[in-house]
């Protein structure tokens, strides 16, 4: 059976990396924080250097409102592909102002685009992990996108804030 690894997809804070799209995309700033999830181990980076980012990647949402959906595309080149076989994609959540739900966008190898539902968080100031594993493991899978749904809103004057750290698949190389 081959080794599994859990390898964090290279680069995920930098804003640059990602365009926003989506209903809430007018609304939304994307920036990053100097906070990163707690306790989390080093892991493989999708190069093969060892480590654990410190970082976050944040959303800070204008006038939001229940339902209201944002997307964070990949931008390409290269995209968000870990080596090897992917039998899981994950990432830290933290969302104080909103109970939002999390999905992904993948393709295959072979341009099969598929979402898989990463998760739902509860309006909270705690760090969560949430994620998904395929029933059967997708070869060659990219991340195009991450959506982001707020599901029901923290009634609060200002922005809604969301923290994304540590974009992570495990792999079977």
């Amino acid at each position: 059976m081959p080794e599994t690894t859990e390898v964090l997809l290279d680069d995920f804070e930098n804003t640059a990396r990602w365009t926003l799209a989506g209903p809430g995309a007018g609304r939304t700033h994307l920036t990053t924080f100097a906070e990163g999830a707690p306790d989390k181990r080093p892991v493989d980076y999708a190069d093969g250097r060892r480590g654990a980012d410190r970082r976050a990647l944040v959303l800070l949402v204008r006038d939001a409102e229940n339902e209201l959906e944002i997307e964070l595309a990949a931008r390409p080149d290269p995209a968000f592909a870990p080596s090897g076989v992917v039998s899981a994609v994950g990432v830290y959540v933290r969302s104080p102002h909103a109970e939002i739900r999390i999905s992904a966008d993948l393709v295959t190898a072979d341009g099969a685009r598929c979402e898989v539902p990463l998760g739902r968080v509860p309006a909270s100031g705690e760090w969560q992990r949430i994620g998904h594993e395929p029933v059967q493991p997708l070869a060659g899978a990219e991340v195009r996108a991450l959506r982001v749904r707020l599901v029901e809103v923290v009634p609060r004057a200002g922005e809604v804030m969301i923290l994304l750290d540590d974009l992570t698949a495990r792999t079977a190389r």
